[in-house]
């Protein structure tokens, strides 16, 4: 892994920056579970940007707090926003993405459990796109398990630089869901 790896990771960064950043500034309800999503890639993708630039001193630490984090609380977080009238369910999927984020910034994370909660929001998605009929719901989990489960063994550039490029596009398809889903809900009924 030479220098150019590190630019490379840095620029990919960036790209989640500016994805995250305008998301999350288009948001205008008042709640914290959607925004959330945004929030935290926003902020994995300036500590992911100071961590592979190299000149800000050693964020190493908190760079596997926020990589931690992006990996289990975006997809819940949009999960617990969706499901927002059952409250059972968006608690569910709100801490489905809680535990296994403290167990990994303890410093035990068990990769194999948080992969089946990741899991199984993503399945929570594809269902709940399907039952109201919302295709950015389908390129999100689509984007979901690019990022989570395929960037990980893809070769050349690596995780370090497609990880963020595959949050980006799963943040950009995810504020698609949140709006589409909140321009249904509020449409009027049709004439009869």
């Amino acid at each position: 892994m030479g220098q150019d790896d590190n630019i490379h990771a840095a620029l990919s960064h960036v790209v989640l920056c500016c994805v995250s950043g305008p998301g999350l500034g288009l948001v205008h309800i008042r709640n914290y579970t959607h925004p959330g999503m945004h929030t935290n890639l926003l902020i994995h993708g300036i500590i992911g940007f100071l961590h592979y630039h190299g000149g800000f001193g050693d964020v190493a630490k908190a760079y596997k707090i926020s990589l931690a984090a992006s990996r289990y609380l975006p997809i819940p977080c949009l999960m617990a926003d969706l499901t927002r009238g059952d409250d059972v369910r968006s608690m569910l999927h709100l801490l489905s993405g809680l535990v296994p984020f403290i167990i990994a910034a303890t410093g035990t994370e068990d990769r194999h459990f948080g992969d089946l909660l990741i899991l199984i929001n993503i399945i929570c998605l594809c269902i709940y796109a399907h039952e109201k009929r919302v295709s950015w719901g389908w390129y999100t989990a689509g984007a979901a398990v690019f990022t989570y489960l395929a960037a990980p063994v893809i070769a050349g550039f690596g995780p370090k630089v497609i990880y963020p490029l595959g949050l980006a596009l799963m943040d950009y398809c995810g504020y698609r869901v949140h709006g589409v889903a909140r321009a249904a809900s509020s449409s009027p009924p049709p004439p009869r």
